[in-house]
């Protein structure tokens, strides 16, 4: 009896002393771990989804702004008509020899007299041009052409929108969590408190993501406020970006979510496009879409803003409608 006692007391007690040795190799790897997850959060996690969102922040706010230099020898070969009432003035002096009827007081008529005359330099003659001119000639052509053109104003501004909506929430909510041990108490007093914290909360980082650029652009460029000719004003689409994590996403745009969500808002978009007779091909980005399709489209639109028609001969250039953003 006692021999068993003495069993139970030596495996009560190394079951106390390995329960002791478990929990402080425990405590030892959550510390280890605790002080990895800091340093992954710090130096891995947030450099890489912040510095990709920041990324896509910048490329959206950038500004293309490049000279192209255009040097080409242009054929000209047309036919001038030229009907237009002028004054010329003689550069010498022109003889001239006709024939005329002459009346004489007292003498009478003398009929096909031969009269010669001379028209000094200097004459001014009224004339009458009608003719056409023919122009066959080469002309060489010597342009610098700056286009400068915000990327935010194009199609590209719809994907860089989406990545950015797909890591902003990520970029926000790994700013927003604690450092290190010494956040953690604050961190979890908030928690605890009731109203609970918001990881998608604005930050220093969501205030001022991208720092700017290496190099200015538009500096000097004078036509930025010139306006567009109506045949080229693209038409706002309705079509909004996808987005990413839906349950972070909701919470970032919550006015969408509430029409049922991108995909609902993109459809009736689509639906609102075709009842305008808008090809999809002009927003969907696949191939350009045929002239007489997109100018019709496009007149169609104008017409029921501005009553403006499109010109009779566009030189080749076909208006295209962007997706909105």
């Amino acid at each position: 009896m006692r021999a068993l006692k003495a069993i139970g007391g030596s495996i009560k007690n190394f079951m106390i002393l390995f329960s002791f040795i478990v929990n402080l190799i425990l405590v030892v790897v959550l510390v280890v771990l605790g002080l990895m997850l800091f340093e992954i959060k710090n130096n891995i996690a947030t450099p890489l989804v912040s510095g990709l969102h920041s990324s896509f922040v910048g490329l959206d706010e950038a500004t293309i702004d490049w000279t192209i230099p255009v040097r080409a020898d242009v054929p000209v070969n047309l036919d001038i008509a030229l009907q237009q009432n002028t004054v010329v003035v003689l550069t010498e002096s022109v003889p001239l020899n006709v024939s005329a009827n002459i009346i004489l007081p007292g003498v009478g008529n003398l009929n096909n007299a031969s009269v010669a005359l001379t028209l000094p330099a200097g004459t001014r003659l009224p004339v009458a041009l009608d003719l056409n001119v023919p122009v066959r000639d080469t002309l060489p052509i010597a342009l610098d052409v700056r286009a400068v053109i915000p990327l935010d104003r194009t199609q590209l501004h719809d994907p860089l929108a989406n990545l950015q909506l797909m890591f902003d929430p990520l970029a926000r909510i790994l700013v927003n969590l604690p450092n290190g041990f010494d956040e953690v108490p604050a961190f979890a007093a908030d928690v605890l408190d009731g109203d609970g914290v918001n990881l998608l909360a604005d930050n220093t980082y969501t205030e001022h993501p991208w720092p700017g650029f290496s190099q200015t652009a538009g500096i000097g460029y004078t036509l930025a406020n010139e306006s567009v000719p109506p045949v080229n004003l693209p038409i706002q689409t309705g079509i909004v970006p996808v987005g990413g994590i839906p349950g972070l996403d909701q919470q970032l745009r919550p006015e969408i979510y509430a029409q049922g969500g991108p995909q609902a808002v993109n459809a009736q978009a689509a639906l609102a496009m075709e009842a305008q007779s808008v090809p999809a091909v002009a927003y969907q980005g696949s191939v350009p879409p045929a002239e007489g399709a997109l100018a019709g489209a496009v007149e169609q639109d104008l017409t029921s803003q501005e009553a403006v028609q499109p010109p009779p001969n566009d030189m080749g250039i076909m208006p295209t409608p962007a997706a909105g953003g």
